[in-house]
Formats: structure tokens, C-alpha cells, sequence
């Protein structure tokens, strides 16, 4: 047994099993998750086994890569909407950890290197614990071992205390989720309606005589035209068809869009549109390199292939297929056409269907390339003070960047949604199996000399922190319950809180809420991790 345990790799995977399975064990909807890892490290860490820290800062690296490639193309969308609330949710409640665990530490006599690892452990912030480790390591190195001792004994209370919260807040707060939900989808059906089918009879004389190329239906509205009923024949509404009196089309867009083309073309009514059994319908998702990147107006469908593009499924969002739209791998386009030309199409848009499960691997390396680079950058404070973001904040910063834009430079980023979620849950496993194992060396000895001052030290960050998050949530800023905790648990950084909110509604409210808040709170609490040490050394 001793010989096995002498091989580094079989004790970081024995580390990384034992972890998973401890964390899949549930009691009374609270699991670990991933946080297991952690646990079992502490206690291989005690019997002197170790996992090397080049394994766990790339854990650490590719988990906030992973993150950011994830929330970077809601994260700007929602900031742009209500970015403001967002930003103040997550710096308020990283400093007020900040504040109150710099307090306790004159209070109390706290180690420096203990009270950084607790700030990073209230908060559940394994990135701001980098960071303290990051500045402890080029400033104080014979501290940086007990650093991850005090976030291992605060970060159990406020997993599991965020996770109860999420739980019961609502019942206590007698507020009605499904009320809210439906309030909220109405909501987010008019900024993002679905589309409808309708039928239109030409009601109007000045389109008597036109053709659909001359009437540019796109510049009226944001609708597409499929089909055309003249009589008992219905054939392919094609850009040089004339349109004539009493002609029946079939429209695809947006309600409020819909609106628009009726006051242009007539009044609505319901007629058989499938009398030709020669078109058809399809779906298919885009892998071919030839349509990437490029607009539908660049590509000229119809022109070029003969059929028509009329909703195009992009991240569970229908968008309506006007000419500015610019496809991407893996977007699910619904094609209306003859037979046979919709068959060639599916042929050469969908290209090599493993395309969709491959992950474009340069332009995924510099970003983390930019990444690190960017973290490695000095930034000057007023104070005197200088703090870097750290390699795992640039890697963040860049990848948020990388996910909304979805390119470097002329490179396209595609990442799978399960390479995604595999690069993040096995980044972080490794950086908490190398976090756990330094820490479990000195865990009982710190313990034992600290005893519960340490617990309640950390009890109280987390307290005060999740209450002045609650007050800006709920008071402040009067979100929605299901918001409130979304935004309350990625101020926390604690994920096992969102799986907890997510458990009690059917919509992605609180996902929403936590994209948006996430990055904001994670790059702070970096920041103020890195503060927070120098200020605990220099005083």
C-alpha cells in the first residue's frame, strides 16, 4: 500500500473518486457536490500525501476558463440591461467579507495567513483563496501552507449555511414563486417573444402587382414569408413571385412583428397550406465551415440553395432569420423548401456532424495564453498598493470576453456545452484536491490552537456578508425572490446554493441572476483577497 500511495497521480485520482463519491451522498436535499474533493484531501493531507501545485493551479485555471466561456455571452447582455445592481450586489458583499474579516483578525489576534484563508472560505471563493495563496507565496512563502487551513474550516459552514438559506428564505419570506415565475416569464416573452404562424390574404392594392423582392418584407418587419396560396395551389414564396389580390402567404415572426406586416399586406385568415406534398420541412444544426461566421443576407439562401431559413434555435432562444444574422456552429435552423433542395442543403450546411462535439483548440489556447498574460499585469492603487487579477482572474476576465464575442480576432471559438461543463467540474476537483491536501498537514495542529474562535470568526463573515447581500436584494433594489437568490449565491460564489434555488422553479431566473452577479463578485473578491493580505502583512 505504502508503494501504491507513493505515486503522486494514483493518490490525486483516489483523492478525486473518493471526493466524488462523498459528495453525491444527500441528506435532506444538501450534498457537498464537488466540494467533497476538499474534505478528502484534508484528511490524505494529514497522513502527509500531497497533490503537486502545478495540478492545482491548473485546475484552478481551467475551472474559471470554463466559467467565463459559460457566462460571457449572458453576462453582457444582462449587464447592459441592469448592469449597475449587478456590479454593487457583488463588490458590496465582498467587502463587507473583507472588512469584517479584517477586523476579527486585530480583534481575535487572528494568524495573517488564517484570517486571508478565512475571508476566501466564508465567501466560498476558491479563486480569491489563489490569490491570498498568490501574494503569500512571492511575499511571506513559510505562510502560505495554513492559508487553505482556514478557508478548509470556514468553507463548510457557509456551503451549507447558504444552501439551508436558499432553501427555507422563501417560506419565510411568504413569497409566492409560482406568481413570480409567471409574472417573470410574461415578462421575458415580450423581450424575447417566440415566433408565430400566421396566414395573410392580400388585402391591400398597393401590393397588387409587386413582387416580394420589390415590397423587402425584412424592412417592414422582422418576418419571413415561406409560402403563397393562389387558388387551390400552394407553392415556394420565391423573391421574384408577383404578388396579386386575394393571394393567401404564410408569415413567420414575432407577434408584435406580425402586427406590423398585417397593416402592410391584409387581414389574417386560416386556409390549408400543405397542399403541395413536395415541400417540405427540416431541421438541421449547422457544422459546415461554408455558413459559419457569415450573414444570411452574405450567404443569399434562397438565391444560392432554393430554400428558406425561417427560424433559427440559438442557446433555447428562437431568433427570426433576418439578413444581419450571422450563424454559428451548433444553431439549429428550420428550412422550408422543395423536397430535394432541402435535402442538398442539409447535405452541405450540416456539414460533418463530429464538428459539434469538437472544441476548436488554438483559439481555445490563446485565450488562456491572453489569459495568464493579463493576469500577470500589475495594477497601481492609490494606497501604494499593487494587485495583480492572478493567473486564474485573467484567464476569467479573458474568457468572459471570449464567450461573448465568441472569436479571437479572426478565430472562432467553439467549446461544446459538454466539454464546458467537464473542463469546470474536473478543474475544480483538481485544485481542491490540491488546496485540501496542503491545508490537511496542518489542519488538527491549527485547530488545537486556535480552537473555536476560528469557526465562529468565519461563522461571522459569512453572516454579515449573506445579510448585507439579502438587504441589497431584497430591500435595495426589490428584486423577485428566485432573482434575490441567484444573485445572494453567486455573491457567495457558491454553486451548491444555485443547484438549491434552481430545485424550486422551473425557469432560469436564478441562473440568470447568478451569470450576471458571478463575474463582478469573483473578480472583486480576487482584488480584495489580494488587499486584504497586504494590509494583514504590512499592519
Amino acid at each position: 500500500m505504502t508503494i501504491l500511495l507513493s505515486d503522486q497521480m494514483l493518490v490525486l485520482f483516489i483523492i478525486l473518486a473518493l471526493g466524488a463519491l462523498l459528495g453525491r451522498f444527500t441528506w435532506r436535499g444538501i450534498s457537498l457536490g464537488t466540494a467533497g474533493v476538499l474534505f478528502v484531501a484534508l484528511v490524505f493531507g494529514h497522513y502527509g500525501l500531497f497533490v503537486p501545485k502545478v495540478v492545482m493551479d491548473l485546475g484552478l485555471l481551467l475551472f474559471v476558463y470554463a466559467v467565463g466561456l459559460q457566462a460571457g455571452p449572458r453576462f453582457f447582455r444582462m449587464f447592459r440591461k441592469q448592469g449597475l445592481r449587478y456590479v454593487v450586489i457583488g463588490v458590496a458583499v465582498a467587502l463587507t467579507g473583507a472588512l469584517v474579516t479584517l477586523g476579527l483578525a486585530f480583534a481575535l489576534k487572528l494568524p495573517d495567513d488564517l484570517a486571508a484563508g478565512l475571508y476566501a472560505g466564508a465567501l466560498t471563493c476558491t479563486p480569491a483563496l489563489a490569490a491570498a495563496l498568490d501574494v503569500f507565496t512571492r511575499t511571506a512563502p513559510d505562510l502560505s501552507a495554513v492559508v487553505s487551513v482556514g478557508y478548509g474550516i470556514a468553507y463548510p459552514f457557509s456551503m451549507i449555511g447558504v444552501v439551508l438559506l436558499v432553501q427555507f428564505l422563501p417560506r419565510l419570506l411568504k413569497r409566492n414563486i409560482r406568481a413570480e415565475e409567471k409574472d417573470w416569464q410574461a415578462e421575458r416573452q415580450k423581450e424575447m417573444p417566440s415566433l408565430v404562424v400566421k396566414q395573410l390574404r392580400i388585402t391591400n392594392q398597393n401590393m397588387d402587382g409587386k413582387s416580394l423582392r420589390e415590397m423587402d418584407p425584412h424592412r417592414l418587419a422582422h418576418v419571413n414569408i415561406t409560402r403563397v396560396r393562389r387558388g387551390d395551389q400552394v407553392s415556394l414564396m420565391k423573391p421574384d413571385f408577383i404578388l396579386h389580390m386575394g393571394d393567401i402567404l404564410m408569415v413567420v415572426g414575432p407577434q408584435a412583428e406580425m402586427e406590423k406586416i398585417k397593416l402592410v399586406l391584409g387581414e389574417e385568415t386560416d386556409v390549408p397550406m400543405d397542399l403541395n406534398t413536395s415541400i417540405t420541412t427540416q431541421d438541421l444544426e449547422l457544422n459546415s465551415s461554408a455558413f459559419i461566421g457569415k450573414t444570411l443576407a452574405e450567404l443569399q439562401i434562397w438565391e444560392n440553395y432554393g430554400v428558406i431559413i425561417t427560424r433559427i434555435r440559438r442557446q433555447g432562444i428562437e431568433i427570426s432569420p433576418v439578413g444581419n444574422i450571422i450563424l454559428d456552429i451548433g444553431d439549429g435552423l428550420h428550412v422550408v423548401g422543395d423536397r430535394r433542395e432541402v435535402q442538398e442543403f442539409i447535405k452541405k450546411a450540416g456539414g460533418d456532424t463530429r464538428r459539434a462535439e469538437e472544441t476548436n483548440m488554438l483559439p481555445y489556447l490563446l485565450g488562456l495564453v491572453l489569459g495568464i498574460g493579463v493576469g500577470l499585469i500589475p495594477f497601481h492603487l492609490a494606497s501604494g498598493v499593487d494587485v495583480k487579477l492572478g493567473t486564474a482572474g485573467g484567464a476569467f476576465l479573458v474568457s468572459l470576453l471570449v464567450g461573448h464575442f465568441g472569436r479571437i480576432g479572426s478565430l472562432r471559438l467553439y467549446v461544446p456545452a459538454a466539454a464546458k461543463n467537464l473542463t469546470r467540474e474536473l478543474g475544480l476537483m483538481l485544485f481542491l484536491a490540491g488546496a485540501g491536501t496542503n491545508a490537511g498537514a496542518q489542519l488538527v495542529q491549527v485547530i488545537q490552537k486556535q480552537g473555536w474562535d476560528l469557526l465562529l470568526a468565519g461563522a461571522l463573515v459569512t453572516v454579515l456578508s449573506v445579510a448585507v447581500g439579502l438587504l441589497l436584494t431584497l430591500k435595495v433594489f426589490k428584486m423577485e425572490t428566485l432573482g434575490s437568490l441567484g444573485a445572494l449565491t453567486a455573491a457567495m460564489t457558491n454553486p451548491p446554493g444555485l443547484s438549491a434555488a434552481n430545485n424550486q422553479t422551473v425557469t432560469d431566473q436564478a441562473t440568470l441572476a447568478y451569470a450576471s452577479v458571478y463575474p463582478a463578485a469573483l473578480i472583486f473578491k480576487i482584488l480584495f483577497a489580494q488587499i486584504l493580505v497586504t494590509l494583514l502583512l504590512r499592519f
